[in-house]
């Protein structure tokens, strides 16, 4: 499947069973769910995310890691956590090429073609032969339609299984130039 028409929410959204999940105010039990779908902002994002880069970081894991910021400007907060990622993991990152990027930091950059359909998502794929996990989530609302970024709604899962993480893995890993470790 070409970049263009990519699209991991599609692919991977009726994989998760059950009913959408309002997570904005959502206890931190409810988001460590290890398999959900939801609608939620920015913030409830991030803690998903930080929780499962923790843990290639503090566990060393050694595999594939898959991250789509819809932008590159979107990862430069937290482009040091990838970095120290890239230490046991091959790390990938997908978005818009709307920054500059450091080509000896050890991360793969994958540029989108404006027209992708992953240009309206953000999601992280870690697949470690001792870890899996994902989450992707759909921009309902796009950029710059909320006067503060954080409130911009998106639908999304989150989940453990490994047959929907190997779709994912096996999506993605043709654009990417790099040998797997692990």
């Amino acid at each position: 499947m070409s970049l263009n028409n990519l699209s991991l929410f599609k692919e991977c959204f009726g994989d998760v069973v059950g009913e959408v999940q309002e997570l904005s105010n959502a206890p931190l039990t409810q988001m460590n769910s290890r398999s959900l779908k939801y609608e939620t902002k920015v913030p409830q994002l991030e803690y998903m995310c930080l929780m499962m880069e923790n843990m290639v970081i503090t566990k060393k894991l050694k595999g594939n890691v898959y991250a789509g910021f819809q932008k590159f400007s979107r990862a430069e907060n937290v482009i040091d956590r990838f970095r120290a990622m890239t230490e046991y993991s091959n790390v990938y990152i997908f978005g818009e090429d709307d920054a500059p990027t450091d080509p000896t930091d050890g991360i793969n950059y994958i540029s989108l073609p404006p027209q992708s359909e992953l240009m309206r998502e953000w999601f992280l794929v870690i697949d470690s032969p001792v870890f899996k996990s994902m989450m992707v989530a759909y921009d309902m609302e796009g950029f710059g339609i909320q006067e503060i970024e954080e409130d911009r709604k998106f639908k999304g899962v989150k989940t453990s299984n490994p047959q929907t993480i190997q779709k994912a893995n096996d999506l993605l890993a043709p654009h990417v130039n790099a040998t797997p470790i692990g």
